[in-house]
This record gives C-alpha cells, structure tokens and sequence, in this order.
C-alpha cells in the first residue's frame, strides 16, 4: 500500500481561518474512543513513568482524564520529576472546560478554561477561539485540525502536522514547531504509541501496556 502525504502549519491562535485548513488531515469519521489507555515513558531504554488516559462518555460529549508521572534519576539522585493531570470536557466536537495540574520539579501550575461569550477563556489571563484545544495527542482527530494550545500554561501553538497513511489502517502524525513528537494510531483511533526528543534531547518514547 502507497503512504501518503500531507503537511499544514497553523500559526497562530488568534486566526480563526486556521480551521478551514488541510481537511485532508482529518483523522478518520468520529468513532467510539478506547476507554482506558495506558503507556509507560522510556527514556534513552530506560523506565521513567507512566501517562494514563481515561475516557468516559457523557452526555453529549466525553470526558477524557489524562494523568502522567515522570521521575528521572541519576546514580541515586532525583533529577526530574513531573506529576501532570489534566481533566477536557467535550460537548459534540466543541471543548466546553478544561482544567490542569503540573508539578514540575516542585514547581506548580494551574490552569483551567471554559467557554463563555463565543471564546474560550482562560483562567491565565485572556481568551482563545472557541474552537481551540489542549494539545493531547491521545485525540487524532484534533491533530491539523483546529488551533491548539499548551496544556500547562494557555499558550498558542504554532505547529505543522504531517499525516502519513500505513498499512493496516493505521496512521502516523509527526508534529514540528513549538512541539515536536510523533504518534501513531490503529483503525479505531487508539492511541499505539509515540516518540519525541525531550528538552535535554534525549529519545522518549511512549510505548503501550493496555
């Protein structure tokens, strides 16, 4: 089977044109989500934590929970640790609230965000289109789709996204600009596995346990 294809920059959050870009990108027709996926982190072959998603549909809409514990240590000693839960509320294809919790290295940030007046406000400070979404890659039908933002902080993503057919049904999404990773996907839209370069430039790699 031929690969395919496609790539799209979304530069900026503030330009509601951003939506009606790369339709190709379009994972696949809205499906039923796994309900539980769980993946351990590897760093450079070594087990550094977990990121767990939990999906429940509501009515309406869904309620996904995305939790992740990060430790890294060096000949004994702590040198990064991250804990990060986040909680999306999704009424049809809008996100209706969203609220965050990360402790970096004892340092925390919190954040939440929900529609009001035809926006979506941030708890941060000012607001974003009402069609904007946290950057989770746990969704592939969100990736080139609609503007995104970081989960941690609020703030606008400038991404290009390039979507590559493999056999199976499976697809693969590969992210370049204020993140970068790539992740892949069955025929249902599960969520297989991802890799990314840290910001120290080490390899981590997400490799699925359920």
């Amino acid at each position: 089977m031929p690969l395919e294809e496609t790539g799209v920059t979304i530069p900026t959050l503030s330009r509601r044109a951003a939506l009606l870009v790369a339709p190709l990108l379009l994972a696949r027709p809205a499906l039923a989500l796994p309900p539980r996926q769980s993946f351990k982190v590897v760093r450079e072959g070594r087990d550094i934590g977990t990121h767990t998603v939990t999906v429940q549909q509501a009515e309406g809409g869904l309620v996904a929970r995305n939790e992740v514990a990060i430790l890294v240590r060096l000949m004994g000693i702590t040198v990064f640790r991250m804990a990060h839960l986040y909680e999306e509320v999704w009424q049809g294809d809008q996100l209706a609230s969203f609220t965050s919790r990360e402790d970096r290295n004892g340092t925390v940030k919190q954040l939440s965000a929900r529609q009001q007046g035809g926006a979506l406000v941030l708890s941060s400070g000012g607001s974003l289109p009402a069609e904007a979404a946290p950057l989770g890659w746990w969704d592939p039908r969100r990736l080139g789709t609609r503007p995104l933002f970081d989960s941690d902080d609020g703030a606008a993503l400038a991404v290009t996204w390039q979507r590559q057919a493999m056999p199976g049904g499976e697809v693969a999404f590969t992210a370049s600009g204020d993140t970068n990773g790539e992740a892949r996907y069955g025929a249902d839209n599960a969520w297989l596995g991802f890799k990314q370069r840290a910001e120290d430039g080490s390899a981590v790699e997400y490799q699925r346990v359920s």
